[in-house]
């Protein structure tokens, strides 16, 4: 099965020496982990995606023999839901002492920042109850720290904060991989990966797998589509800075350094080009590029990242049509009504089931089930390398059927 998995679950680090990075927060966090006069019951873990917090919890349960009772708190985001999950976990008597023969519990809560928003109706006050009276200890992860929401959270946690991942590290990473798939990749492919992913171990592993799939022998030719993939800003900032660009190479920079779902960027500059463009010749000729910026969508799925230039450029021609009548204007919300209309109940409930089931045994959000693993489970899928994967996740048929069928998400 091993030979199946994918790359960022086979080669998870089982021990806190093998974590790649982040050396002052990993003994910071070890050192509020085994002592048990600790002045807080909680710690927080914060810093951008992929640098390892998820997995130095793992590694450190594992090491010192402590049972990790997850849960993924932007997934549970009430009251309710969260003391149904996290008030049994915590209620019990952890031991006294600390050692690798120890045996207790923590809760890790992860991705606690996404309790904060609309949905949220008294999570941050449900966890800082259950802080105030767990008898075991709990961790947190967050991405965005800074919401104004988790400012009470904070107070009664340890921070610890994660810096992204040096790209030398993600490098010697990416090389004893390339050694034990039997993958020859030049050193120049390997640093292109690795900078593309903006500190991201978890990412640069993910782009290695998906183009060591296609060939044993990689070259900086082959990571030339990946310089695309860089995520940084958010919809607000997007939108801001895309229908305000001066020329078509400023709009195309930001789409590239964008972290909007592809699908949800393209609707919503389609909804707000009525609002840019006041002269109907601009906005149907806006309209034309992103109809093209479309079709290269559907041609792109999850795998063709080759066209993803072209999606691009389309798009980025969209907002440049006369960018001397720029006027700012307020944006429509993003439609994430009409992405989540665009799904049955039938099919939305077939893939929450299947980010669950993948988020239990890869230890991740069902968001990043959804975004990262996914599309890889579809690429083994297609190259008839998934039987093990399969069998391990305890994949329904309904649900390998739901996979083999489904092209954007």
């Amino acid at each position: 099965m091993s030979q199946d998995l994918l790359w960022v679950e086979k080669y998870r680090p089982k021990k806190i020496a093998e974590v790649v990075g982040n050396e002052g927060a990993k003994t910071a966090f070890i050192d509020w982990f085994k002592n048990k006069r600790r002045t807080k019951k909680a710690v927080l873990l914060y810093g951008p995606p992929g640098v390892g917090k998820t997995t130095l919890v793992n590694a450190a349960a594992n090491e010192f023999g402590f049972k990790v009772i997850e849960m993924n708190a932007s997934d549970t985001r009430s009251e309710k839901a969260i003391n149904a999950i996290a008030g049994p976990a915590t209620s019990f008597v952890a031991l006294d002492t600390f050692s690798s023969d120890a045996k207790g519990s923590v809760l890790f809560l992860d991705e606690v920042d996404g309790i904060a928003g609309n949905e949220d109706r008294g999570g941050v006050s449900a966890i800082i109850k259950i802080v105030e009276n767990a008898r075991v200890p709990i961790i947190m992860a967050a991405n965005d720290p800074d919401l104004d929401k988790l400012r009470p959270l904070k107070k009664v946690c340890t921070l610890v904060r994660f810096q992204q991942v040096r790209i030398p590290l993600i490098i010697a990473t990416l090389q004893r991989i390339c050694q034990k798939e039997n993958v020859k990749a030049d050193f120049e492919a390997l640093e292109q990966i690795a900078q593309n992913s903006r500190g991201d171990v978890r990412s640069a592993i993910n782009d290695l797998q998906s183009l060591a799939e296609r060939a044993k022998t990689l070259t900086l030719q082959d990571t030339m589509g990946l310089t695309y993939r860089n995520r940084d800003i958010g919809m607000d900032e997007t939108l801001t800075t895309y229908f305000s660009a001066k020329s078509l190479q400023d709009a195309s920079t930001v789409l590239s350094r964008s972290g909007v779902d592809y699908d949800d960027l393209l609707m919503a500059v389609g909804d707000n080009l009525p609002l840019r463009y006041q002269d109907p010749a601009a906005l149907a000729k806006a309209y034309d590029f992103v109809s093209r910026a479309d079709i290269y969508r559907g041609r792109i799925g999850v795998e063709n990242w080759g066209l993803l230039r072209y999606f691009y450029n389309n798009l980025a021609q969209a907002g440049s049509v006369q960018p001397e009548t720029y006027k700012p204007f307020k944006f429509i919300a993003p439609p994430i009504r009409i992405i989540t209309l665009f799904w049955t109940k039938g099919k939305r409930t077939t893939l929450e089931n299947i980010c669950a089931k993948i988020g239990k045994r890869c230890h991740v959000s069902r968001k990043t089930a959804k975004e990262d693993f996914i599309p890889y489970i579809k690429l083994l899928m297609e190259r008839q390398k998934a039987n093990a994967v399969i069998a391990w996740l305890e994949l329904s048929p309904e649900e390998i059927e739901f996979l083999q069928k489904i092209n954007k998400f």
